[in-house]
């Protein structure tokens, strides 16, 4: 009777082993699924981030071009007297 006691307890053993290892499998396919996510979400934030930092050069450079050919107005053409 032992013995059995033994085998069947071993086996209970194997079987919580073998089902461990599977959820541990199965969580890290989770973990690299969640971690393409986020260098996916970071990258497209990168993305954005640069588009407006160079909108925004463009858009400055642009207004001072425009600043530079406004014709200068005299100091005495500004002045009403």
């Amino acid at each position: 009777m032992p013995e059995e006691k033994d085998t069947s307890g071993e086996a209970l053993a194997r079987a919580l082993e073998l089902e461990l290892a599977q959820k541990r499998l199965h969580w890290q396919r989770g973990r690299e699924k969640y971690r393409t996510l986020r260098v996916l979400s970071f990258g497209f934030l990168f993305i954005i981030i640069l588009a407006g930092l160079i909108a925004f050069f463009f858009f400055f450079s642009r207004t001072n071009e425009m600043r530079e050919q406004r014709p200068q107005l005299s100091p005495a053409a500004e002045s009403p007297h």
